[in-house]
């Protein structure tokens, strides 16, 4: 505009100097070199003013993109293609570190101009150099440069390349690469520098913003598992008491019934000894339970039951067991299988009958239409110092999906074929928890229909 100003002048200036030279003419002169000497700066200055503004703008959609809730990779694609279009380059790469993973590698190009995209960020490229230094590298030939293989002779306009680190919190987190087809300015370069500064503090924000989101997302996902776990449990409480209240007072109201008959009724030896055998039945079944919620309260508060380990011999204390259960019910076969040379335990003799007589009263509990229930005691064959003790039975079997919660406090597996079944849900999680106290493991197999096998390994004396 200045330069069509200055011609128009002339031409009416021009030819008043030719006739003569007047004060007028004299003024004219003076104002056209004025405008000739000022128009090119004008120029200068307003073409600064827009390539300005062409920044500002360039750098606000930066910003509103890097703020949109996108996958960094995404956003990263849409930041280099508006850079590089902002910039005028023949084509941009983006290098930005990525936490726990390979680094992010993203390069947008003009149309027209072939070349692949990487796939990864080779450790002894240019970008690399640049990242793992801080420092700029400006190339002034990528064809021709020998120290990317060059040969020197490549043909035509040079393609330049312009590589800036990207800083962020006091720390290089990646590099931008700018290749142009042509001359790359000191003033285009400062630019790039500019831009490479306010990039790399929004990529930064918005890789802030997104990890606070996944720790926020993180954070609801324990708070809401935490908030269904106290949910369980509570109603694991109210069930437990329920189940409590229940279990208490069927054998009182037993043991209080046949009080009631011996008392207020003549009653015959033969009927006498059989209450007294229901009084003392129903008596043991409630000192099993008052021992079951003293365990878990024991075991809750932190001081489990004292323990007197000394060698033991497993088979008495099996057959013992299967006598008393066997006599107890007439619809279980309960047989024991030890191998001869069963070497001896390291153990506390009340707590290993304790753990039987819950595991046995399990497999006879779900087991409601009778059926064999397997004793046996080996040593064992993964590891030779322990003995594997093995409780078997044909019941109704537990759900895969209850396996992994048979051994929690309060909980049992809700089956329809074993809706009859009483219990407080505590036999399991007190043969765990003794038999940790001596070293030991306990598993479970089992498959619904067909039964399970609960096996304890104990450790040999």
């Amino acid at each position: 505009m200045s330069l069509l100003a200055v011609l128009l002048y002339a031409l009416v200036v021009l030819p008043a100097a030719e006739v003569g030279l007047t004060r007028e003419t004299l003024e004219a002169l003076l104002f056209l070199g004025w405008l000739g000497a000022i128009g090119p700066l004008a120029g200068a200055l307003a073409s600064h003013a827009r390539a300005q503004a062409d920044r500002c703008d360039t750098l606000l959609a930066l910003q509103q993109t890097l703020a949109r809730d996108l996958p960094l990779d995404r956003l990263l694609g849409e930041v280099a293609e508006q850079a590089r279009c902002s910039l005028r380059a023949d084509a941009l790469g983006l290098v930005v570190a990525v936490e726990g993973s390979d680094p992010l590698v993203v390069r947008r190009q003009a149309r027209g101009v072939a070349s692949a995209t990487p796939s990864g960020l080779m450790t002894d490229s240019a970008a690399a150099w640049v990242w793992n230094r801080g420092r700029q590298l400006f190339i002034s030939d990528l064809e021709s440069d020998p120290r990317l293989g060059g040969d020197g002779l490549a043909p035509g306009r040079p393609r330049r390349a312009f590589l800036v680190p990207l800083w962020g919190q006091g720390r290089a987190i990646g590099a931008m690469v700018v290749e142009r087809v042509g001359e790359l300015p000191g003033r285009e370069r400062a630019a790039i520098e500019t831009l490479a500064i306010q990039l790399a503090l929004g990529i930064e924000n918005a890789r802030l913003i997104q990890r606070q989101r996944r720790f926020a997302e993180e954070l609801e996902e324990k708070v809401a598992a935490a908030t269904r776990r106290l949910r369980e449990l509570d109603q694991a409480k109210s069930d437990f008491v329920s189940t409590v209240s229940h279990e208490l007072r069927t054998p009182l109201t037993s043991i209080q019934g046949f009080s009631e008959l011996l008392l207020n009724r003549p009653v015959g030896p033969a009927r006498q000894r059989q209450f007294l055998s229901h009084i003392l039945h129903e008596s043991e079944r409630l000192g099993r339970i008052v021992e079951d919620l003293l365990d878990l309260s024991r075991i809750e508060a932190g001081r489990g039951r004292p323990l007197n380990q000394t060698p033991l011999d497993l088979v008495p204390l099996l057959e013992v067991n299967a006598e008393l259960f066997g006599c107890q019910s007439a619809t279980h076969e309960i047989r024991v299988e030890a191998s001869g040379n069963l070497p001896p335990v390291l153990a506390d003799r009340d707590a290993v009958d304790r753990m039987l007589k819950n595991l046995i009263s399990n497999a006879i509990k779900y087991s409601p239409r009778g059926g064999p229930v397997l004793l046996r005691a080996a040593q064992s064959a993964a590891d030779p110092g322990f003995v594997d003790i093995e409780v078997e039975d044909r019941g109704v079997g537990i759900p895969p999906e209850a396996i992994g919660r048979i051994f929690d406090k309060y909980y049992r597996a809700g089956q329809p074929a074993a809706a009859g079944v009483r219990g407080l849900g505590l036999g399991l999680a007190l043969v765990k928890s003794l038999v940790e106290a001596h070293g030991g493991a306990v598993r479970v197999s089992s498959s619904p229909g067909q039964g399970s096998c609960v096996t304890v390994s104990l450790p040999v004396a």
